[in-house]
């Protein structure tokens, strides 16, 4: 996981052509700083907690984050959707189908299955990064 400065967090809002606010910058930091995606429920108690932050703002900054690029939203057919930051690599994660943990996983390379994708495509000629979901029965619930 790469660890990003507050300052390359601005950059990104920046570069993103949104207004810098302090409430973005929050929600960033936080899922810069997360090992995995992350529901919006555990997001708004903890920005609720840390940065007085009301739950319509959180979700209004993810919608806006999310349409610049600058968050994945991912669903994990739970009802509700995870959020991580878009870092432009490949995105694995194992889903529990019953209660509903998500580990991520990394270094793992598909590219060969990118590849032959492709090649079976008449649409598509490449991809600029991917989503992977894996699901399954974590060892607690098995």
């Amino acid at each position: 996981m790469a660890l990003y400065s507050k300052e390359d967090l601005l950059m990104m809002i920046k570069e993103a052509g949104l207004r810098i606010t302090d409430h973005r910058l929050s929600v960033l930091s936080f899922l810069a700083k997360v090992k995995q995606p992350i529901t919006v429920y555990e997001l708004v108690d903890s920005l609720r907690k840390k940065d007085n932050i009301d739950q319509a703002t959180v979700y209004r900054n993810l919608d806006t984050l999310h349409e610049a690029g600058l968050l994945r939203r991912l669903d994990f057919n739970h009802g509700h959707a995870h959020y991580e930051l878009e870092t432009g690599r490949p995105s694995h994660q194992l889903v529990c189908s019953n209660c509903e943990t998500v580990e991520k996983i990394e270094g793992i390379s598909i590219d060969d299955t990118i590849k032959k994708m492709l090649k079976k495509s008449k649409k598509f000629k490449h991809t600029t990064t991917h989503s992977m979901e894996l699901y399954g029965l974590c060892r607690n619930c098995i």
